[in-house]
């Protein structure tokens, strides 16, 4: 009886041994094609797919946009309905996604990249439009463009009274102070471990980080940020740096992009922090 209880916990471990490690095989792999993520190649991709979907009407104030790369089944967007007040757009690899959005008042601009059950790969393809918009035909036809992680619940029209506080700070772009993590860019990389999907890209990110400090970043730093939502002054001259240096340093460390921004806003002074208050925020 001991003997059979033995080998039922020997199967049932390697089940699920077997089980974990296909999923890292699969659905979080990190063995994905690098090559149609490369910069030149998106600003291509980019001004071809979405040039159907907005029509530039001069320059307009603010825009909102926010992002979902991967399958259906994997969703995780609750899209609110949209301020008529403002245009919302919509990124996604997905028509399906972009479909439900639209039903929602979203414009919907697709960018044709491999719709695929790998959420290492789909979380890597969203920080396309997340750190590049100005590579959209259209988007860069504002003066201010507020990104927003598909998952908050948020207040545009609270959030477009910083505008002028922007122009009175000479500031490229607006940003939330993490709400928990402070002090220390290790302290993102440990929270971030937590999640398999971080995981997955431990050992690229650990590469990334010791590059950056042989570079002569620092670790120690008196804030962290929090990426889920930024507004931006598209006609800074800081933005584009900023944009196209923050996504190079995605690609090099990896989907925990908020690790690369602290690394990145320690070589402008452009950067502006946005205020912890709920009327902007409703939701993280």
């Amino acid at each position: 009886m001991n003997n059979l209880v033995t080998k039922l916990k020997t199967w049932n471990r390697d089940r699920l041994n077997s089980r974990r490690d296909t999923k890292f095989n699969t659905v979080l792999s990190n063995a994905f094609d690098r090559a149609p993520l490369g910069l030149d190649q998106l600003k291509r991709i980019a001004s071809d797919s979405c040039k159907v979907h907005l029509v530039a009407e001069g320059r307009r104030k603010l825009a909102v946009y926010s992002t979902y790369f991967g399958i259906f089944n994997n969703k995780t967007l609750s899209p609110l309905s949209v301020s008529a007040s403002f245009d919302h757009y919509f990124v996604s690899n997905n028509e399906k996604i972009l479909y439900a959005v639209e039903r929602c008042g979203w414009k919907p601009i697709f960018l044709d990249l491999e719709v695929s059950p790998n959420r290492i790969l789909s979380a890597q393809q969203a920080k396309v439009p997340k750190a590049l918009p100005h590579i959209f035909h259209g988007l860069n036809s504002y003066d201010y463009l507020l990104y927003v992680d598909d998952k908050i619940d948020f207040n545009v029209h609270a959030i477009s009274t910083l505008i002028d506080a922007m122009g009175r700070g000479d500031s490229s772009l607006m940003i939330r102070i993490h709400p928990s993590l402070r002090g220390n860019i290790l302290n993102e990389f440990a929270a971030a471990m937590i999640q398999p999907r971080y995981q997955a890209q431990r050992d690229q990110t650990v590469e990334y980080i010791d590059r950056q400090l042989k570079n002569g970043m620092q670790l120690k730093v008196d804030d962290l940020y929090w990426t889920s939502a930024i507004l931006r002054n598209t006609s800074h001259p800081d933005t584009i740096l900023i944009n196209e240096m923050w996504y190079k340093n995605i690609m090099d460390c990896g989907i925990e992009c908020q690790i690369s921004f602290d690394f990145i806003a320690q070589q402008f002074h452009s950067i502006a922090v946005m205020p912890a208050d709920p009327v902007y925020f409703k939701r993280a």
